[in-house]
Order: C-alpha cells, then structure tokens, then sequence
C-alpha cells in the first residue's frame, strides 16, 4: 500500500513539475501594436493610461512568479523528503530480504525465486 501510495506522489510531482516549470520559464510576449505611443498631448510627467495598466499587470505578474517561486520551492524540498524516504525503504526492503535468504539457507530451504512484478 504505502508502495501504491509512493508511486502516485512521485507521479503527481512528475506532473506538476512538468506543467509549472515551463510556465516559469515561459518569456511573456508582448504584442508590438500595444507598445506605448507618444501622446503629444499628455505631458510626459503625467502617466498615461496604458502605462498605468501595464503597471498593474507588472504587479500582478510579479506576484505570481513569487507565488509559483515559492510553490517551486516548496516542491523541492517535498521531493527531497520524498527521495530520503524513498532511500530509507530501499535500504530497508533489501536488509530484509537479505534476512530472508539467510534464515532460508540456515533452514535448508530452496532461496526464493524473486516475481516478475517486484519491485527491484
């Protein structure tokens, strides 16, 4: 069960990683018919509108990639939580089954032929 359980984290970490890597990484696009104009009317101390408005997405968009920073941090430190239990139950999967082909040999027993669906 707590193989199932492990299998399906390391999968949905797989996943999120893959959907919100490239979304961090994406450049933002910025289409060129928007860019600023010079308005001779409007005083160049004054912002205009357009200005204000790219302000606040740049806010907005700054949040965001803080928000997704620390997520992605988050994330890190889970999977390596995650990678040293992972590493604890392989040590401990393969010291019992070397207890195993021990207490099998000390018995005269045949040694255990391993299945085709275990995990290795």
């Amino acid at each position: 069960m707590l193989i199932l359980y492990l299998a399906v984290l390391i999968t949905a970490l797989y996943w999120v990683i893959r959907i919100l890597l490239p979304e961090m990484t994406k450049p933002n696009s910025f289409d060129s018919s928007q860019s600023r104009r010079p308005d001779k009317s409007i005083e160049k101390n004054e912002p205009d509108e357009s200005t204000e408005k790219l302000e606040t997405l740049l806010i907005e968009k700054n949040k965001n990639v803080s928000l997704l920073q620390t997520e992605l941090r988050i994330l890190h430190v889970q999977v390596r939580a995650f990678d040293k239990v992972k590493i604890l139950l392989d040590e401990e999967i393969h010291r019992l089954r070397e207890e195993n082909r021990m207490f099998r040999s000390e018995l005269g027993l045949p040694a255990a032929e391993p299945k085709e669906n275990s995990i290795t």
